[in-house]
């Protein structure tokens, strides 16, 4: 009798997974890329591993409002000031913006101050309203400058102030305090005669009202979208905004003409960088006199995420409109196109050379991400949201979504739950080759578990093929045998810290089963 030939399939074909990335929620993904994972990260590239435990809880406010680190970590709780884990001042229920500038922490929008090394805690705008005799004296004969006395007085020499209410209306405009002490100050004006003032007058040294502020080369700068403002205080004054008298010290202010909101703003590589949605204003310069600003048409950071912006080894990264950014002092890069879109609300903090970014998604559920520069992707921790950050001496503390301060490594989670699930795994199908069976080399550390399950094509439901409880640290070597198909899904789902650092394929080639014409 004559028989039909076999053919022969030959020997199945090893091969390995030892360099693992990240993130990638796109529909085809390498095969040593993940659709979804929970608190992994790439401290153990080329493995994949779970992160550091977090910090415990410090405390738990009942009104956050905002938080800094200066010398010592700073918060508001409500509308009490804290430093140090002391109250320090009163400020109001709102939400704040923290600038540091040599030992002085500034605070807005309410305009206050504290001094870190001495505790003084005060307003930066500094009024005066008239309840005794005034007296306007020049300080010689035929001399340029006239002495104003009065009790109660009292502000610096070189502040600017706003003199108004006074009846000589000359004496009514912003000028410069050229000498100052108690009950007196002395301007630039001429008067041939001294007279008395009874009442009505006013003297205020004021600072702008801002969105937002940053500090650059001992200046601090901010931005008014109400009034179209570009603002830096005086050379090394936080307190004075009205300098103008021709020097290098001058403050300065310049009004943009593009449309929209401002959304955020950032020192970065000696320039400020002042952003709206589609805008970058970049300004240039170190004095009033050479101060240039250059705007361009880029993306710039979304409304709401102002949070986001964060410097990372002198390399920006913000959220803007179409996804996370990276910017060099360039053009911005996009650097989240292996992420969904539809985030908003972004905060961030850097730690480590990386960068932190908590956001909420299309869903409503917010997502801590963690992008590594070094590799250039992304692990996905779990569903934490980070409030308000601020880095300080080897730590990132953040208030999270139940006001609780902690910090962002730090701590032990012995029991960590974590997650891996790969995209397709298909090894060219249309040349009649299959997966016979995979190696898992995952690393456990004492009473970790882990348990892998399998999922085929079209199937809905995940199949569980394996629970591994580890009694000490241990290697183990885990084959997983998964049935003919043309495709499946792995997904790794443990309790406790372990590394993954490679997966074997054995590859068979197959023979036509159906399907054919």
């Amino acid at each position: 009798m004559r028989l039909p030939y076999m053919n022969y399939a030959g020997r199945a074909t090893q091969e390995q997974i030892a360099q693992f990335q990240g993130l990638d929620c796109r529909t085809v993904i390498a095969e040593n890329e993940f659709l979804d994972m929970k608190n992994m990260t790439s401290d153990y590239y080329p493995a994949i591993g779970t992160r550091k435990g977090r910090g415990s809880a410090t405390k738990t406010l009942a009104k956050p409002n905002g938080i800094f680190y200066k010398n010592g970590l700073m918060y508001v709780d409500g509308t009490a000031l804290y430093y140090k884990d002391q109250k320090v001042g009163t400020v109001t229920d709102t939400e704040k913006t923290f600038v540091g500038m040599g030992a002085y922490v500034l605070i807005w929008p309410d305009k206050v101050y504290y001094n870190t090394h001495t505790g003084e805690f005060g307003s930066m705008v500094k009024s005066f309203q008239q309840s005794g005799t005034a007296t306007f004296a020049p300080l010689s004969e035929g001399s340029a400058f006239t002495k104003i006395s009065t009790e109660g007085l009292s502000f610096e020499k070189f502040d600017s102030v706003t003199i108004s209410g006074c009846t000589n209306k000359d004496f009514n405009k912003t000028t410069v305090i050229q000498e100052a002490g108690m009950g007196y100050i002395v301007v630039t004006a001429a008067i041939t005669s001294g007279f008395t003032q009874a009442s009505g007058l006013q003297i205020t040294r004021a600072v702008p009202d801002m969105d937002f502020v940053c500090e650059s080369d001992n200046r601090l700068w901010g931005c008014s979208s109400k009034n179209h403002e570009i603002y830096a205080s005086k050379l090394g004054d936080p307190f004075n905004w009205n300098n103008f008298e021709g020097i290098s010290t001058d403050s300065y202010a310049v009004t943009v003409g593009s449309d929209g909101d401002f959304t955020g703003c950032i020192a970065h590589l000696g320039n400020v960088l002042f952003f709206k949605e589609n805008t970058i204003h970049k300004m240039y310069g170190s004095r009033p006199a050479n101060f240039q600003l250059n705007t361009y048409t880029l993306p710039g950071v979304q409304k709401g995420c102002e949070k986001s912006i964060c410097t990372v080894n002198e390399t920006l990264y913000y959220k803007a409109r179409s996804g996370v950014v990276s910017y060099d002092g360039s053009t911005p890069t996009d650097i989240s196109e292996t992420l969904p879109g539809g985030y908003t609300e972004a905060a961030a903090g850097q730690y480590n050379g990386k960068y932190y970014v908590s956001m909420k998604n299309a869903k409503g559920t917010y997502e801590l991400l963690v992008y590594d520069p070094r590799y250039r992707f992304w692990h996905k921790e779990d569903t934490t949201q980070i409030r308000m950050a601020a880095y300080g001496e080897g730590a990132l503390y953040y208030i999270d979504g139940q006001s609780q301060i902690r910090t962002i490594a730090g701590g032990e989670e012995p029991d960590l739950p974590w997650m891996l699930e790969s995209g397709q795994q298909m090894e060219n199908t249309m040349n009649m080759k299959y997966i016979s069976k995979i190696m898992l080399h995952l690393q456990m550390e004492k009473d970790a578990k882990v348990e892998i399950y399998l999922k085929y094509d079209a199937d809905p439901l995940w199949e569980r093929k394996a629970t591994i409880r580890s009694t000490k640290k241990k290697s183990y070597m885990i084959p997983i045998i998964p049935r003919r198909c043309i495709q499946f899904q792995y997904r790794l789902v443990g309790k406790g810290n372990a590394v993954l650092y490679g997966i074997s394929k054995f590859v068979e080639k197959g023979s036509e089963l159906n399907g054919g014409l």
